[in-house]
């Protein structure tokens, strides 16, 4: 392996970076959660009272915007812990930003099966994935866009310092 292919500036991406790659990629999923609610005829606040009920148990549902802003919150905090998993990848293995898009294809497949194999079923006592035809392709699609997101936003500030 020659020095210029593997040139990718050790260490971890900074903490800004990190924070905007959990921003845009929570607001990836932000958007879809809130489609999906929509979809299904729901108000845009319900994705995040579910989430806030995992503090909170059911009566976050009867908690307006206390318990939406919770849930908000906890997203983007998860969203931001995710980001910061792959830059902690990315700064050990140095391919995760010399091809952004397919490791972020491959993070997203990691991040849907901890969600639907580990996070859900340890929440809800329901086994998942639970198949639901185009509503489980559209789940797998927005995990997938949020991992190329995070992936693409880490790959650019390792890459460009590689450069310097």
């Amino acid at each position: 392996m020659t020095v210029a292919s593997s040139a990718v500036a050790p260490g971890l991406a900074p903490l800004p970076v990190i924070l905007k790659a959990g921003l845009l990629g929570g607001l990836v999923d932000f958007i879809y959660a809130c489609g999906v609610a929509a979809a299904n005829g729901r108000p845009a606040t319900r994705p995040w009272q579910s989430v806030a009920s995992g503090w909170l148990g059911k009566p976050s549902f009867d908690m307006g915007w206390t318990s939406v802003a919770l849930g908000v919150v906890t997203h983007f905090a998860i969203a931001t812990t995710m980001a910061l998993a792959f830059a902690l990848a990315a700064s050990r293995v140095a391919v995760l930003t010399r091809r952004p898009l397919v490791s972020g294809l491959a993070y997203g497949v990691v991040l849907y099966l901890v969600m639907y194999g580990v996070v859900l079923p340890g929440r809800f006592g329901a086994p998942f994935p639970n198949w639901q035809g185009i509503q489980t392709v559209a789940d797998i699609c927005a995990h997938l866009g949020v991992g190329v997101v995070i992936a693409l936003v880490i790959a650019r500030v390792r890459l460009s310092r590689a450069q310097d």
